[in-house]
Protein backbone atom coordinates (compact mmCIF):
# COMPACT_ATOMS: atom_id res chain seq x y z
CA UNK A 1 0.00 0.00 0.00
CA UNK A 2 1.09 3.38 -0.53
CA UNK A 3 1.08 6.19 2.00
CA UNK A 4 2.72 9.60 2.33
CA UNK A 5 5.70 8.76 5.12
CA UNK A 6 6.04 12.85 5.64
CA UNK A 7 2.23 12.99 6.49
CA UNK A 8 2.75 9.46 8.76
CA UNK A 9 6.17 11.24 10.66
CA UNK A 10 4.05 14.65 11.23
CA UNK A 11 0.61 12.88 12.68
CA UNK A 12 3.39 10.84 14.76
CA UNK A 13 5.13 14.54 16.01
CA UNK A 14 1.65 16.00 16.50
CA UNK A 15 0.03 12.94 18.18
CA UNK A 16 3.22 11.33 20.50
CA UNK A 17 2.73 8.15 22.30
CA UNK A 18 1.27 8.87 25.77
CA UNK A 19 -0.80 12.12 24.34
CA UNK A 20 -4.26 12.21 25.86
CA UNK A 21 -7.05 12.58 24.17
CA UNK A 22 -10.66 13.54 24.27
CA UNK A 23 -13.37 12.57 21.65
CA UNK A 24 -15.59 15.12 20.84
CA UNK A 25 -17.48 13.12 17.74
CA UNK A 26 -16.37 10.36 15.53
CA UNK A 27 -16.70 10.91 11.26
CA UNK A 28 -19.29 7.11 11.72
CA UNK A 29 -20.94 6.28 14.51
CA UNK A 30 -19.38 3.38 17.23
CA UNK A 31 -20.60 2.42 20.08
CA UNK A 32 -19.93 3.10 23.71
CA UNK A 33 -17.90 5.96 22.21
CA UNK A 34 -19.40 8.66 23.22
CA UNK A 35 -18.17 12.47 23.11
CA UNK A 36 -16.04 13.32 26.49
CA UNK A 37 -14.58 9.76 26.18
CA UNK A 38 -10.76 10.04 26.65
CA UNK A 39 -7.74 8.08 25.83
CA UNK A 40 -4.04 7.91 25.13
CA UNK A 41 -2.46 7.29 21.95
CA UNK A 42 -0.39 4.30 21.71
CA UNK A 43 0.78 4.50 18.24
CA UNK A 44 0.08 5.84 14.55
CA UNK A 45 0.08 3.87 11.71
CA UNK A 46 0.62 4.48 7.50
CA UNK A 47 -3.43 5.53 6.92
CA UNK A 48 -2.11 7.93 9.06
CA UNK A 49 -4.61 6.87 12.05
CA UNK A 50 -4.16 7.45 15.77
CA UNK A 51 -4.02 3.66 17.29
CA UNK A 52 -6.15 4.03 20.65
CA UNK A 53 -6.37 2.56 24.05
CA UNK A 54 -9.60 4.47 24.90
CA UNK A 55 -10.56 4.66 29.08
CA UNK A 56 -13.30 2.44 28.70
CA UNK A 57 -11.03 -0.46 27.00
CA UNK A 58 -11.82 0.15 23.74
CA UNK A 59 -9.06 0.51 21.33
CA UNK A 60 -11.21 2.35 18.14
CA UNK A 61 -8.35 4.66 15.80
CA UNK A 62 -9.14 8.17 15.22
CA UNK A 63 -8.49 9.11 12.18
CA UNK A 64 -7.40 13.07 12.42
CA UNK A 65 -9.45 15.68 9.94
CA UNK A 66 -12.14 12.96 9.93
CA UNK A 67 -13.19 12.57 13.62
CA UNK A 68 -13.04 15.59 15.96
CA UNK A 69 -11.03 15.79 19.22
CA UNK A 70 -9.01 17.59 21.02
CA UNK A 71 -5.69 17.13 23.19
CA UNK A 72 -6.67 17.23 26.80
CA UNK A 73 -3.83 19.16 27.90
CA UNK A 74 -4.49 21.86 25.17
CA UNK A 75 -8.07 21.73 26.55
CA UNK A 76 -7.14 21.80 30.13
CA UNK A 77 -4.59 24.72 29.50
CA UNK A 78 -7.26 26.73 27.70
CA UNK A 79 -9.74 26.52 30.58
CA UNK A 80 -6.98 27.42 33.59
CA UNK A 81 -6.06 30.38 31.24
CA UNK A 82 -9.90 31.72 31.07
CA UNK A 83 -9.99 30.83 34.73
CA UNK A 84 -7.13 33.05 35.66
CA UNK A 85 -7.78 35.17 33.54
CA UNK A 86 -11.56 35.45 35.44
CA UNK A 87 -9.96 35.25 38.68
CA UNK A 88 -7.89 38.65 38.17
CA UNK A 89 -11.01 40.56 36.34
CA UNK A 90 -12.92 39.37 39.93
CA UNK A 91 -9.37 40.61 42.26
CA UNK A 92 -9.95 43.80 40.52
CA UNK A 93 -13.39 44.53 41.07
CA UNK A 94 -12.97 43.65 44.78
CA UNK A 95 -10.20 46.09 44.89
CA UNK A 96 -12.08 48.77 43.59
CA UNK A 97 -14.94 47.88 45.89
CA UNK A 98 -12.53 48.29 48.78
CA UNK A 99 -11.71 51.95 48.01
CA UNK A 100 -14.81 52.69 47.54
CA UNK A 101 -15.35 51.07 50.75
CA UNK A 102 -12.57 53.08 52.66
CA UNK A 103 -14.50 56.33 51.73
CA UNK A 104 -17.21 55.57 53.05
CA UNK A 105 -18.85 56.33 56.88
CA UNK A 106 -18.42 53.99 59.28
CA UNK A 107 -22.24 53.21 59.49
CA UNK A 108 -22.30 52.73 55.72
CA UNK A 109 -19.41 50.27 56.01
CA UNK A 110 -21.42 48.26 58.80
CA UNK A 111 -24.04 47.94 56.50
CA UNK A 112 -21.43 46.65 54.04
CA UNK A 113 -20.30 44.02 55.89
CA UNK A 114 -22.35 40.94 54.83
CA UNK A 115 -21.26 41.77 51.01
CA UNK A 116 -17.67 42.18 52.39
CA UNK A 117 -17.51 38.16 53.65
CA UNK A 118 -19.72 37.38 50.87
CA UNK A 119 -17.60 39.09 48.34
CA UNK A 120 -14.08 37.13 49.98
CA UNK A 121 -15.98 33.87 50.34
CA UNK A 122 -16.40 33.40 46.68
CA UNK A 123 -12.89 34.78 45.50
CA UNK A 124 -11.70 31.99 47.83
CA UNK A 125 -14.09 29.47 46.16
CA UNK A 126 -12.80 30.67 42.69
CA UNK A 127 -9.05 30.60 43.99
CA UNK A 128 -9.48 26.89 44.72
CA UNK A 129 -12.07 25.65 42.36
CA UNK A 130 -11.98 26.04 38.35
CA UNK A 131 -15.31 26.59 36.27
CA UNK A 132 -15.64 24.80 33.26
CA UNK A 133 -14.24 26.68 30.27
CA UNK A 134 -17.44 27.75 29.15
CA UNK A 135 -18.42 28.96 32.41
CA UNK A 136 -15.83 30.66 32.85
CA UNK A 137 -15.87 32.50 29.68
CA UNK A 138 -19.71 33.13 30.14
CA UNK A 139 -18.60 35.10 33.56
CA UNK A 140 -15.59 36.97 32.16
CA UNK A 141 -18.22 38.79 29.86
CA UNK A 142 -19.88 40.56 32.35
CA UNK A 143 -18.80 43.86 33.17
CA UNK A 144 -19.19 43.34 37.08
CA UNK A 145 -18.74 39.52 37.69
CA UNK A 146 -18.39 39.49 41.42
CA UNK A 147 -21.42 42.34 42.00
CA UNK A 148 -23.85 39.65 40.07
CA UNK A 149 -22.26 36.79 41.74
CA UNK A 150 -22.49 38.67 45.45
CA UNK A 151 -26.49 39.88 44.18
CA UNK A 152 -27.49 35.78 43.25
CA UNK A 153 -25.89 34.94 46.62
CA UNK A 154 -28.16 37.27 48.31
CA UNK A 155 -31.39 36.03 46.54
CA UNK A 156 -30.00 32.25 47.97
CA UNK A 157 -31.29 30.93 51.08
CA UNK A 158 -28.11 29.86 52.95
CA UNK A 159 -27.73 27.45 55.53
CA UNK A 160 -24.60 29.09 56.46
CA UNK A 161 -25.99 30.46 59.90
CA UNK A 162 -27.36 26.66 60.21
CA UNK A 163 -24.40 25.15 59.60
CA UNK A 164 -22.93 27.57 62.63
CA UNK A 165 -25.35 27.01 65.12
CA UNK A 166 -25.14 23.43 64.51
CA UNK A 167 -20.80 23.40 65.17
CA UNK A 168 -21.75 25.21 68.71
CA UNK A 169 -23.95 22.57 69.48
CA UNK A 170 -21.80 20.50 68.82
CA UNK A 171 -18.76 21.85 70.80
CA UNK A 172 -21.29 22.55 73.96
CA UNK A 173 -22.07 18.94 73.91
CA UNK A 174 -18.58 17.46 73.86
CA UNK A 175 -17.85 19.58 77.09
CA UNK A 176 -20.69 18.23 78.68
CA UNK A 177 -20.03 15.05 78.26
CA UNK A 178 -16.28 15.51 79.14
CA UNK A 179 -17.71 17.62 82.10
CA UNK A 180 -20.50 15.29 83.18
CA UNK A 181 -18.14 12.42 82.37
CA UNK A 182 -15.76 13.25 85.83
CA UNK A 183 -12.77 13.11 86.49
CA UNK A 184 -10.28 10.82 84.82
CA UNK A 185 -7.87 8.59 86.93
CA UNK A 186 -5.05 10.79 84.97
CA UNK A 187 -6.19 13.69 87.07
CA UNK A 188 -6.70 12.27 90.27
Amino acid sequence: MNFDKKLVERVRQQYPEGTRIRLESLCNEERDMPPGLCGTVIGVDDQPTLLMKWDNDKSLSLFPGKDSFQIIEQVEDQCEAVNIELFKKLQQEQKRYERRLCTLPFDEVLNKSWETVVRRDILMSLECTNLEHDQAAALLKLPNPLKELVQMADELETRHMDDILGCIREKADSLLTEQTAGPTEQTM
